[in-house]
């Protein structure tokens, strides 16, 4: 007896403390909400082991059973959509396990016991751990985090599994179907729980704080007006694409202090989203250097292609009308374009584009230049 208890009292204090821990990560992030879905879960559950603990009442055991163990999945389902960007269980699905549990309570009001008792809340539950592994089944492109927590957490449904026939509908010293009392069933399942649970919560806990770095380190990589990269994350991926051959175009708005200084920055901001939106739909690695001064890397590309594409943006962003921009007043923008070497820097190669830029600009502008050393000058496409 001394030693489940001490089983129970260790793992419903446990338990309870990742809840704790839980609400203060989450206060810390002041985001996240499903650590308090977790939280949530972690506490039915800490409550849910309290009351299974021997010494408790019967009626007490059966009833809290009844409420805590499906609302626990439940708590814990809510949070694994919200982890995975997913939305919450629909209210149909919280009203039916809602139903099942006032099922089981009424039933156990009318002196029923065993199975008819527990089947409704256990199906309730068990709805809820199967929505779980379902979401964790259909995340696409799993990592290391995601195959650990799918594994921890098809250990607790086969805990789960273990014990539907069973609790709460036994009591101490009663055989189950295992051969096996209640006190010898919790000396077997807890310490196996007591492993799975914490594992699967800080598993959870990883993936969250995993993806809040992920996130600061992509805000850090962008440009704030635009949502391009930066200055830092492009000379990353232009590093990352010399080593395998491919070309880097600069580019820079035409006379852009005139609408600046004739419209106000608010509309000159807006022409540099226009024309961050068009180099983004046409290279995923376009990045806002400065100002008005832009650049893509492309990767396993010609130079006489990378040319032809800076060429169409050139001609689309021409196009383009802007708001509160009048038409005689529409901005233009000039490319210089380059090829990445193995054995050429990538700050050589990056100043290469930038003096073919600077042709492009001395040449008229709205034009693109190619760098080409040889000669000292490449051919131009220039508006119709």
């Amino acid at each position: 007896m001394g030693e489940s208890i001490s089983i129970f009292s260790a793992t419903f204090a446990l338990t309870l403390a990742l809840s704790f821990l839980c609400v203060l990560i989450y206060a810390g992030l002041r985001s996240h909400g499903q650590l308090l879905w977790l939280a949530a879960a972690l506490l039915c559950a800490s409550l849910e082991i309290f009351i299974l603990k021997p010494g408790v009442a019967p009626t007490v055991q059966t009833l809290g059973e009844t409420v805590l163990m499906p609302f626990t999945y439940l708590c814990a389902s809510q949070a694994i959509r919200l982890l995975l960007g997913r939305n919450p269980a629909s209210g149909a699905f919280v009203a039916l396990v809602a139903a099942l549990v006032a099922v089981s309570l009424v039933l156990s009001g009318m002196g029923m016991t065993g199975v008819y008792q527990t089947l409704p809340f256990k199906t309730a539950a068990a709805m809820a751990l199967v929505d779980i592994l379902l979401c964790l089944g259909r995340i696409e492109r799993k990592g290391v985090l995601d195959v650990a927590l799918f594994i921890a957490v098809c250990g607790l449904g086969v805990i789960f599994l273990f014990r539907l026939p069973i609790y709460p509908s036994m009591s101490d010293g009663i055989p189950s179907l295992y051969g096996l009392d209640r006190s010898e069933i919790a000396r077997l399942l807890l310490p196996i729980s007591a492993f799975l649970a914490p594992a699967a919560v800080l598993l959870v806990v990883a993936k969250i704080v995993a993806g809040v770095i992920a996130d600061y380190r992509a805000r850090s990589e962008r440009d704030g007006l635009t949502n391009l990269f930066n200055r830092r994350a492009f000379e990353r991926i232009a590093e990352e694409i010399r080593r395998t051959g491919g070309v880097v175009i600069l580019c820079d708005l035409d006379d852009f202090k005139r609408v600046n200084d004739s419209y106000g920055h608010l509309v000159g901001d807006d022409v540099i989203r226009d024309f961050a939106a068009l180099l983004q739909k046409a290279c995923s690695s376009a990045a806002r250097l400065g100002g008005e001064e832009f650049a893509l890397a492309l990767p396993t590309t010609s130079i006489a292609e990378a040319a032809a594409l800076a060429d169409a943006i050139r001609m689309k962003f021409e196009a383009q009308r802007h708001l509160k921009v009048e038409p005689g007043h529409s901005p233009t923008a000039s490319f210089g374009v380059a090829a990445f070497t193995p054995d050429t820097a990538t700050e050589a190669t990056i100043a290469a584009a930038d003096r073919a830029l600077y042709r492009a600009k001395r040449s008229g502008r709205n034009r693109v230049e190619i760098d080409a050393p040889a000669t000292g000058s490449g051919p131009a496409w220039r508006a119709a």
